[in-house]
Parts: C-alpha cells; sequence; structure tokens
C-alpha cells in the first residue's frame, strides 16, 4: 500500500510542475526580435553594390542594425574614417616629398578631403535627425560641386605616393556616393504618399 500512494503522490507532483510550466509559458511575454537586415539587397540601389556590401558587413555595427536608417548612419560613420584615412595619408607625405608637383598634388587633396570629412566627422556620435539631414544636404550639393584629386595632380609624374593617395581619395569617393544613395532611400521611404488628385464628378445632363 505504500508503494501505490508514493507513486501516486509522485504523479500528482509532475501534472502539477507540467501544469505551472504551461501556466509560465502562457504567461509569459512574446520577445519580438527583429530581423536582420538584408546589406546586400539594400546595397544593390547604389553605384557600388558590391564595394558597398563588402565594406559595411565588414562594420561591428552592422550586427545590430535592422533598418536602412541605421544602415545609412554606419555609412556615415564609414565615410569619415575613410576620408580620415586618405586625408592624414596626404598630410603624412607632404613632409617627406621633395617634388613641388608632387607637393601640391598632396596639399590640394590633403585641403579638399579634410573639408570633406569636417561636414561628416560630427556624425562620429549618435547620429540624429539634425546630423543626418546635414550629411544629406552637404552630399547632395557635393554631387554638383565636387572636387578632383585627379586633377589637382594632373601634372604630376607618375610615382607611388601619387598612385596611392589617388587611390585612397578613389575610395573616399566612392564611399561617399554610396552613402549618398543609402541616404536618399531613407529620405524617399520617409515622405508620405502623394494622393493623386480626383476628379470632380461630372452631373449627368437632365432628362428631357
Amino acid at each position: 500500500m505504500a508503494t501505490r500512494s508514493s507513486s501516486s503522490t509522485s504523479l500528482a507532483l509532475i501534472v502539477s510542475s507540467s501544469l505551472l510550466l504551461l501556466l509560465l509559458l502562457a504567461t509569459a511575454p512574446i520577445l519580438v526580435v527583429d530581423a536582420a537586415l538584408d546589406v546586400k539587397a539594400s546595397c544593390a540601389k547604389t553605384p557600388n553594390p558590391i564595394y558597398c556590401t563588402m565594406v559595411l558587413s565588414a562594420d561591428p555595427d552592422i550586427k545590430t542594425a535592422t533598418t536602412e536608417r541605421a544602415l545609412a548612419e554606419i555609412a556615415i560613420k564609414t565615410s569619415a574614417r575613410v576620408g580620415a584615412t586618405a586625408g592624414s595619408y596626404a598630410r603624412r607625405e607632404l613632409d617627406l616629398v621633395k617634388d613641388n608637383l608632387l607637393w601640391q598634388c598632396l596639399d590640394e587633396c590633403a585641403q579638399d578631403i579634410e573639408d570633406a570629412v569636417s561636414h561628416l566627422d560630427d556624425a562620429e556620435g549618435e547620429v540624429d535627425d539634425a546630423k543626418f539631414n546635414l550629411v544629406a544636404q552637404y552630399l547632395q550639393l557635393s554631387e554638383q560641386d565636387t572636387w578632383s584629386c585627379d586633377e589637382s595632380c594632373r601634372d604630376t609624374p607618375p610615382c607611388p605616393v601619387r598612385t596611392a593617395v589617388l587611390a585612397k581619395n578613389n575610395e573616399f569617393e566612392k564611399m561617399m556616393n554610396v552613402t549618398n544613395a543609402l541616404i536618399k532611400i531613407v529620405q524617399a521611404a520617409a515622405k508620405p504618399a502623394t494622393a493623386l488628385p480626383t476628379k470632380p464628378a461630372t452631373a449627368l445632363p437632365a432628362k428631357p
């Protein structure tokens, strides 16, 4: 009799525990996880899809990006870093070169790159709406009035330093074009849909 009583007690405990577990699962809050952003699909809308995907996918912050706005913010910060690297290289080489034409090439490129970075550098922290809009305005204006290191270095004899600074500047311009495209995508999505105008109803002619 003692064995039967013990078995009944154990069964009751198992049933009670199972019911309690089901109750907890039923009342627990549902955890909603945002789907990861498809970086490749977003980058496909930019002028340099392969470069965009490669660079932005390598950024550590991409793991938490779930919107195209977040992707555009990462692109802004990346542009600032790429530009800072290009500008620093040009400035560093300025102190080493002896050739006047190469010095002029580096100096003009460095000034133009640094000016561009100054419009992006504030975005190294949090990119709020004000900063986002300022960067957007600058990039849109730069489409019409961009510098050209190729022009500045046109008369400079070929050499490793000239080749390197032009390559770094080209990468910076490419990243800025990608960033500009991603920002435009965000802005287009934020615009309210324009309702088509409705034609006024035409009154039917009265029957004689």
